[in-house]
């Protein structure tokens, strides 16, 4: 389904070649650092596996045709299922206990800041390395910021640097609270307020 700006949604057969855009994306990035530990180049992989597993069949995965550009997205009001509860509890047995309490300690810091009302959340924003700077970002986040803007939601998401923060700011998600997580880097919860056209 080739699409024409070339962004599509993601397909389970693409899961090898996102992991590997999403692993090189976040090699530097504070957050993922915080949460892999000294142990990025295993846990990486299993952590963005799960994070596409519990998230492509709804769809909601948008991919560059050539698979480095990748947005994964929460809908409004979607809440884990048993299969998300059961591919979290195998990325624990693999990623241990010390990982596991800082991927706790994290969502816990931004469950204080989540926002109670419905909103879109983008759990994952990621440009492979080789491509970064072309604007496959913003062409892999268009077509949800268009609907969430149609439905007159907002969008949100959390990040750990100020590159990053100045590049969604650009792209209207102006509204930022800061996140204090145990031990980890500095990070913002950051909003995007509907867009009328």
């Amino acid at each position: 389904a080739w699409t024409m700006d070339g962004v599509r949604p993601a397909r389970t057969e693409d899961r090898t070649t996102v992991i590997a855009t999403v692993v090189a994306a976040f090699a530097h990035d504070p957050a993922w650092s915080f949460l892999c530990g000294a142990d990025y180049d295993r846990l990486a992989p299993r952590f963005a596996g799960a994070l596409f597993d519990t998230r492509v069949a709804s769809g909601h995965v948008w991919v560059t045709d050539d698979l480095t550009g990748v947005a994964m997205w929460d809908p409004p009001g979607s809440a884990p299922s048993a299969q998300s509860e059961r591919l979290w509890q195998s990325y624990r047995a693999v990623a241990g206990e010390p990982a596991w309490r800082r991927l706790s300690d994290y969502e816990s810091a931004i469950d204080k800041v989540r926002p109670s009302t419905t909103y879109w959340y983008l759990g994952v924003l990621a440009t492979h390395p080789d491509r970064q700077r072309q604007g496959l970002a913003t062409q892999v986040i268009a077509r949800i910021l268009e609907r969430a803007d149609k439905e007159g939601l907002p969008s949100c998401l959390e990040t750990s640097t100020v590159g990053n923060r100045e590049f969604y700011g650009r792209r209207g998600f102006t509204e930022a609270t800061d996140i204090h997580v145990a031990a980890g880097p500095p990070t913002w919860w950051l909003c995007r307020a509907p867009q009328q056209s």
